[in-house]
């Protein structure tokens, strides 16, 4: 497994596009709390306290709200990080490296594993990044630290790999499909907006079924948290029902990715 991965990230790391979209995704989770908190110190000092309100004192960024908070923020990052997959895949076939390594003896499961493994490797790099932030952050911002309080939620954290994880596999599943970097990525792009577009359009007795089109499910895993600073009811746990359909999509992207490569002439 260890040299599966060994390989594919050898040409991985010779990419430019690796380092780019990489460093520039650390920088974006690195930055955003700091953003939002220069962000509220602005309203404050441009007086934007409302009936004594004090901009400052919404806990956006302390135990335990931020685990919910700054993971439903940094999902939408994860295209950074498909574009990382997705270059990585189209170039196996654009420079005919999937074919040599198939003549050199990997079979076509062990390309399917370099590429699990390396997306694997992505994703709990990112997920430690993201817990790293979270914790540096919360203790910064939050006024009073009590353990239990820190650990409040964290359960978002592993929602946000799962989500990520699964994101990947989707577009490793549509770079195989495709095998074009410029047409995956717009195809990609554009999958969310046509899926809501469809879910949106379904009769009132279908709607429940939108929860199960791939990125609506994907995407549940993580509600929006930011109502309940508006004193609406959120959703402020992971559903396990949503774990599971997540679980489902994601063994049904492998075994695709299987059956396509499987039937390919490389």
């Amino acid at each position: 497994m260890l040299r599966l991965l060994r390989i594919d990230l050898k040409k991985l790391v010779n990419y430019r596009a690796f380092w780019v979209l990489n460093i520039m995704y650390g920088l974006l989770i690195f930055s955003i709390p700091i953003s939002v908190m220069e962000f509220l110190k602005w309203l404050k000092e441009k007086g934007a306290e409302l009936d004594g309100f004090d901009p400052m004192k919404i806990p956006v960024l302390h135990f335990p709200d931020i685990w919910q908070n700054i993971t439903y923020v940094y999902v939408f990052l994860k295209i950074f990080l498909a574009i990382v997959v997705i270059i990585s895949i189209s170039n196996e076939y654009s420079y005919k490296t999937i074919r040599q390594n198939i003549i050199d003896g990997m079979s076509r499961v062990d390309f399917i594993k370099s590429k699990l493994l390396t997306i694997l490797l992505l994703s709990l790099g990112s997920t430690l990044f993201v817990f790293l932030t979270g914790l540096l952050t919360g203790f910064i911002y939050t006024p009073n630290v009590a353990v239990s309080d820190m650990f409040t939620g964290i359960e978002f954290v592993f929602a946000y790999f799962l989500d990520l994880f699964t994101y990947l596999v989707f577009a490793f599943l549509l770079t195989v499909l495709l095998k074009r970097s410029a047409l995956t990525i717009f195809i990609l792009l554009l999958y969310l907006p046509i899926e809501y577009a469809i879910t949106g359009n379904l009769p009132e007795s279908m709607e429940f079924i939108a929860e199960y089109f791939p990125l609506h499910a994907i995407n549940n895993l993580i509600e929006f948290p930011f109502a309940k600073y508006w004193f609406q009811e959120i959703q402020d746990y992971v559903s396990l029902s949503a774990v599971g359909v997540v679980f489902v999509y994601l063994a049904l992207f492998i075994y695709a990715i299987y059956a396509k490569l499987k039937a390919s002439d490389l």
